[in-house]
């Protein structure tokens, strides 16, 4: 084929074509070149940085397009010469320079910088992208205490509960949240347990037990405060605590009591020799220690005859003594008031005697003495005064059981070997000799026996049950009761489902109250016998009264106004009561012959053998069971008079009950000339 040489106007359109095809390329390589864009197609970068991060350390990477490294095609670096970030060289991670803190304290609490980016082998000019740091809060400050270290003085009086600091406070620096939440305590130690936080986020300390000036003046205690970081950070610091003393404690005098001896020559004026030391009292409240003032605490002829000095509790006479004066020792009792508190006061005894050539003499012809049953073995009951007080001297008594009993030292004290029984003897009476060898004295004396409520009342059986036929005009059975105390009366009280149709004489008699209604069924009744001591003391035993008819084992009924009232006695042998009980079980058991329990004991109360289980009309049922149990008392239990219930056994010993009995077995002072007066010795 035959080509022609290309024409001009051939090469101009090849031209052409080959220039639209490199500025095509040109326009097309531009629009995808998208190095310097940030990865997300986001205008600005965001960095989250904690505060805690240390210097040196990445605080994150641009995600820039493009390759920073040598040779790469961008170039990075940042607008700001001072920034506390800087671009790595090569890379496209942000390094920190200065340290960060979001309280902005120690360091800026945000970063924000422009990161240039240039396209390499190219004369554009360079991208501009903002990046923003926020720093993060971290837990990097512990509470600090306001104005610590704290001091508090308080009263010893103060009440416990009391709000007695509510200035404790720490402030932490770390930004609102668990960081910055405080929490206070008392950190165990000496004397940590006088006080508490009322509330663990409130600094308000709360006295938990009494303080005492006398025995702690002042002491430490210590705090914290502590956050809710983890691990937390926490400071300590120091409560001083001072305890005000507090008038809360009574003058004390050195010796409770002091003795004094009339001088030879008793003159006006002349001061008393007091032993075993002046007399002398103070303030116990060391704190305060309020001066004390001296009176006499009582009136009388023997405060007439002396002085006391107001300030320094001298005593002096107050007039020329006579022979007469001072016979016996004259015991003065002392007051040591507070001069700022009249309602502080101590009390003291000052004993003056006299040198006297008399012999020794008891201060009463008779002395009458009150012992409680209830005090225990080695109790003083009494202490036999004398002139010589003090003074060790030999006493006898005319009675030498009476030292079974009680025990009587060289001082004159008596006291007891065991314990007493009102029951068993309510009164002691006998004579007691003194002797300093060369003189002697002679006294009665008189120990009444208190009574003490000890024993309940006990029912004569544990179970009461009466059979009534016919139309009861008369009582249905009797009730049995005693008590072993001597002086209590017994009240007996009716209770159950029918007790309104029954009532209870005090003699313990059951009656009907309308004896002319029919009553069918059976009646179970309570009987309670209260006793008159003090407290009263109750014992309750179960009734049960069988009336003809079969209504309901529970409870009675009544079928209207019957026929004339009649009772049947055991063993029932009229053939009018068994055409009145229909029951032939009942008959049965009527005939029957009573036997005699197999395992019957004798009544603790009452002390008789129960004859038979059951019991007439008249009579109680006694249950199969043991007998009650009497309270485990130190003497045996008490036994009813003889006449009303006589004793199988001879030897039971019989107690005094509290109604119808004599007193035969107890002294009276009416009897003090028919003490034997012969002295019988003392074992020391």
């Amino acid at each position: 084929m035959f080509r022609h040489p290309p024409t001009d106007k051939k090469k101009k359109l090849v031209l052409n074509i080959k220039y639209c095809y490199r500025i095509t390329n040109h326009l097309f390589a531009g629009l995808t070149d998208n190095r310097c864009y940030l990865e997300n197609g986001a205008s600005s970068e965001s960095l989250f940085v904690s505060e805690d991060l240390s210097v040196g350390a990445n605080v994150g990477q641009v995600r820039v397009h493009g390759d920073p490294r040598p040779g790469g095609n961008i170039v990075l670096r940042l607008k700001e010469v001072d920034s506390p970030v800087s671009i790595a060289p090569g890379s496209k991670n942000l390094t920190l320079r200065r340290p960060l803190d979001k309280e902005g304290v120690d360091g800026p609490s945000s970063v924000f910088v422009n990161l240039v980016c240039e396209r390499a082998h190219t004369v554009d000019p360079g991208f501009v992208i903002p990046v923003s740091i926020r720093v993060t809060d971290a837990n990097d400050n512990a509470p600090v205490f306001i104005n610590a270290p704290y001091v508090l003085n308080i009263s010893e009086v103060t009440v416990v509960g009391t709000r007695v600091l509510q200035g404790v406070h720490a402030v932490d620096n770390d930004q609102q949240g668990p960081f910055s939440s405080v929490r206070y305590s008392v950190l165990p130690g000496p004397n940590a347990d006088f006080f508490e936080f009322e509330n663990e986020l409130e600094g308000t300390l709360v006295l938990r037990r009494p303080l005492d000036y006398e025995s702690l003046k002042s002491f430490d205690v210590h705090i914290r405060a502590q956050d809710h970081g983890e691990p937390p950070k926490k400071t300590d610091t120091v409560l001083t605590v001072y305890v005000i003393d507090a008038d809360d404690q009574n003058p004390k005098f050195v010796d409770d009591r002091y003795t004094a001896t009339v001088p030879e020559l008793p003159r006006k004026g002349t001061a008393l020799v007091v032993h075993p030391r002046d007399i002398r009292a103070f303030d116990q409240d060391l704190g305060i220690n309020a001066p004390i003032y001296y009176t006499f605490n009582g009136v009388g002829a023997d405060y007439t005859l002396f002085k006391l000095h107001r300030l320094t509790a001298m005593v002096t006479l107050a007039r020329d003594l006579a022979g007469n004066d001072v016979r016996h020792p004259a015991t003065l009792v002392i007051r040591a008031t507070q001069q700022d508190n009249p309602d502080r006061y101590a009390l003291a005894t000052l004993t003056v005697s006299r040198k006297s050539e008399e012999g020794i003499r008891f201060l009463h012809s008779v002395f009458y003495v009150k012992a409680s049953e209830a005090l225990p073995a080695g109790a003083a009951v009494a202490t036999l005064a004398n002139n010589r007080p003090g003074e060790p001297l030999r006493y006898f008594v005319s009675d030498q059981n009476v030292l079974k009993t009680f025990a009587l030292n060289s001082k004159g004290e008596l006291s007891l070997k065991k314990r007493l029984d009102y029951e068993d003897r309510p009164e002691y009476f006998f004579k007691v000799f003194a002797t300093d060898g060369i003189t002697n004295d002679s006294s009665a004396v008189n120990v009444t026996v208190e009574d003490v409520n000890e024993w309940e009342p006990r029912f004569r059986y544990p179970h009461y049950e009466f059979f009534v036929n016919g139309q009861p005009d008369e009582l249905i059975g009797r009730i049995e009761a005693a008590d072993g105390d001597r002086n209590d009366v017994l009240t007996l009280t009716l209770t159950g489902t029918n007790a309104s149709a029954f009532f209870i004489t005090p003699t313990g008699e059951l009656r009907l109250r309308e004896a002319s209604k029919g009553y069918t069924g059976v009646a179970n009744l309570v009987v309670t016998a209260t006793d008159s001591g003090t407290p009263p003391k109750t014992t309750t035993v179960p009734v049960t009264v069988h009336f003809p008819g079969s209504g309901d084992s529970a409870s009675i009924t009544s079928g209207g106004r019957g026929g004339p009232a009649r009772r049947c006695s055991w063993p029932v042998s009229e053939p009018s009561c068994w055409k009145r009980n229909p029951r032939r079980e009942l008959a049965g058991a009527l005939q029957e012959k009573p036997r005699v329990a197999a395992d019957s004991k004798r009544n603790p109360v009452f002390g008789e053998r129960l004859r038979t289980p059951t019991a007439s009309a008249m009579g109680g049922v006694p249950s199969d069971a043991k007998s009650r149990i009497p309270s485990p008392k130190v003497h045996p239990a008490p036994q009813p008079p003889q006449t009303l219930w006589p004793s199988s056994a001879s030897s039971v010993r019989v107690k005094k009950l509290s109604w119808g009995d004599d007193k035969t077995d107890s002294d009276s002072t009416e009897n003090m000339n028919n003490v034997d007066t012969s002295p019988k010795g003392i074992g020391q």
